[in-house]
């Protein structure tokens, strides 16, 4: 052998034997020597406290090395509670070493036992995940190529939302949901149980993978079901799923949504959820709410300063009822647990300032629970900056119809409020549908109402409303309408008193009430019928809810006067009394009140709609009023 030969031999022996003894070194050293050394680095980089109290292994002689822990701790943040951020009985990962080399960190695989993880937000926005961020802000994370977790626990929470939850998982081998999970805790103070199923645990936060999820969950007494995909679950960036969702109130979500919902009888409902960028939309839903069906879309858009709400609502069949909440009810009762009619359910006025919206709403029959013949509502609500419009907001009501353009302006204390209706051609015999003696009637109503006032409620905004209403009737038959109002009680007696035991055609009934500070005062109440005609006076207290009016009849035919006394409507709204008084009205005072009507009713006049090819009843009503007067006998020696 050469000299040159030996050489190399001797070379390559030292070598075989150095790189046995390292392997032998590697193979018999013991890494748990290395825990101190490696707990200096994680604090160094991190500021937290890393702690492997069990066997540290680490098995090198692979491509992919792989190092396993037992009972491993990583430290909270200094103001966060005790207990560790993260532990686990065992941890264990493999480690690319080509990857490493070319200076970047890639873990094949990662396997935690019985990890548990608790985060925290406390109250000045701090966050203990996140570890240091200037430091970290230019690091590269690891990644990760598959994670399993077995026997899981996580707690978030976040004293800025109130926010605490708890959750099991466990990561299982299927391909579409790897990870199943159960919670409970609370969500803004409302308590919530949830569990599911979803993708693999290292997609969570990637925003742009689609998210696999199946959750069942309930908040407070909503309960919530979604199948779909989210993109980045901690931000929820995108979704995409069927989404059903019912519960005793929607209200009750207007806080931890942060947007204005009205209060509404129980519901449930099925639709489409997505969101891109910042708009949410439930498309294309259907179900109930109450006892009323509703579908369409419905979605939020987060981007400005306010949420914005919009909406296209549509019912085939519509409980009134349920529309309380709308308007300050308590839905489904209609303030039936009080003895008022009118509304006083205090508006949120935090919530109407709290967001912008547009929300349109169709419906096509009604149903409630006193039979009222309304039909073919078509609404609009527009609110801006705390200023709200329903406009339209128009009905068929007793064949007829009511247009109505209301204005609620919430910024100030109380809200100022402008209502301004019109009534079309409500049909009498439709409009009191339980009395049965009203369907012979063939007249119709028209008329306006224009109040504005101030209040939180409904009820408080017409207690002090000012402004008008004035009502014109033509045709029917008036003993019946007079029944009707009197009630089964006094009927005959109001019926055989006013107007004999016979029946009297109603040509014309002009009313007109002058609104101040919720006292409503009759300015023209008139009646003219083929025999008597009808004066009246007195008030409606929109505040107290009170009635305090009286009519007096005056006949055309001055030989039945001896059967003649006024008639006073008493009472309260929910509560109406009919009362007859003695026939102690004098001739003169008759004549003469009727004379007082004629000029503020010649002013209601451009109310009454004339059909085509006659003259209406109403507009000869003037000139009854002055014969009828004029016919009371003795009335010219009067006046002499």
């Amino acid at each position: 052998m050469t000299t040159i030969g030996r050489t190399l031999v001797a070379i390559t022996s030292v070598l075989v034997a150095t790189t046995g003894l390292g392997v032998l070194a590697l193979a018999l050293f013991d890494w748990n020597t290395a825990r101190p050394w490696l707990s200096t680095q994680v604090k160094e980089r991190t500021g937290r406290d890393l702690a492997v109290e069990g066997d540290l292994q680490v098995h090198p002689f692979s491509l992919t090395p792989r190092v396993s822990a037992q009972r491993v701790t990583l430290g909270n943040a200094d103001w966060g509670r005790k207990a560790p951020m993260i532990s686990a009985d065992h941890v264990e990962f493999s480690v690319s070493l080509p990857d490493l080399l070319r200076g970047k960190l890639v873990l094949p695989d990662v396997t935690l036992k019985s990890p548990v993880v608790l985060l925290q937000r406390d109250r000045e926005g701090r966050r203990n995940w996140i570890l240091r961020p200037s430091e970290q802000a230019t690091a590269e994370s690891p990644r990760i190529g598959t994670l399993q977790v077995d026997n899981g626990q996580l707690e978030f929470r976040d004293e800025v939302s109130d926010t605490v939850l708890r959750a099991r998982l466990k990561t299982v081998a299927e391909e579409k949901y790897q990870l199943r999970f159960n919670a409970e805790g609370r969500v803004h103070g409302i308590p919530l149980k949830a569990s599911g199923a979803g993708g693999g645990l290292l997609t969570l936060a990637d925003e742009g993978t689609p998210y696999p999820l199946l959750l069942q969950s309930t908040i407070g007494a909503t309960s919530i079901n979604l199948e779909g995909s989210v993109y980045g679950l901690a931000g929820l960036s995108r979704v995409n799923a069927r989404f059903t969702i019912a519960g005793r109130n929607l209200a009750t979500l207007s806080d931890p949504l942060r947007i204005v919902l009205p209060a509404t009888a129980p519901y449930r409902l099925t639709g489409r959820l997505s969101r891109a960028d910042n708009i949410w939309r439930f498309e294309r839903f259907r179900g109930t709410v109450g006892r009323s069906d509703l579908s369409g879309t419905f979605s939020v858009d987060t981007s400005g300063a306010r949420p914005f709400l919009r909406g296209d609502l549509k019912s085939s069949l519509l409980d009134i009822a349920d529309l309380g909440g709308f308007v300050g009810a308590n839905p489904g009762t209609g303030n039936a647990r009080t003895s008022r009619v009118l509304p006083h359910e205090k508006f949120d006025l935090e919530k109407l300032r709290r967001a912008d919206a547009d929300v349109k709403l169709v419906a096509r029959r009604f149903t409630n629970r006193d039979r009222l013949p309304l039909d073919n509502l078509n609404a609009r609500l527009v609110l801006r900056d705390g200023l709200m419009q329903l406009a339209p907001l128009n009905f068929g009501i007793g064949g007829g119809e009511m247009r109505s353009n209301v204005r609620f302006d919430a910024r100030p204390a109380k809200i100022q409020a402008r209502i301004d209706t019109q009534f079309r051609r409500l049909h009498i015999n439709r409009l009191v549908p339980k009395a049965e003696i009203l369907d012979s009637a063939i007249g119709t109503i028209d008329g306006e109402a224009k109040l504005t006032g101030s209040g939180n409620s409904i009820g408080e905004i017409l207690g002090v409303a000012d402004g008008r209403l004035a009502l014109v009737s033509s045709g029917g038959d008036v003993s019946n309408l007079l029944l009707a109002i009197a009630g089964a009680n006094g009927a005959k007696v109001v019926r055989f008193m006013v107007f004999g035991d016979r029946n009297a055609k109603l040509h014309c009934a002009v009313t007109a009430f002058n609104a101040k500070q919720g006292l409503m005062t009759a300015s023209v109440l008139v009646v003219d019928t083929s025999d008597t005609n009808i004066t009246g006076s007195g008030n409606v207290n929109l505040r107290d809810e009170t009635l305090a009016l009286t009519l007096v009849p005056l006949p055309k035919n001055p030989s039945i006067l001896s059967l003649r006394g006024p008639l006073h409507v008493t009472g309260t709204f929910s509560d109406p009394g009919i009362e007859l008084d003695k026939p102690t009205i004098s001739l003169r005072a008759g004549s003469a009140a009727l004379l007082a009507l004629i000029n503020p009713l010649a002013a209601l006049l451009p109310l009454i709609e004339t059909g085509p090819g006659k003259d209406s009843d109403c507009a000869k009503l003037t000139a009854s009023i002055r014969t009828a007067a004029h016919r009371v006998p003795g009335r010219d020696s009067q006046s002499r």
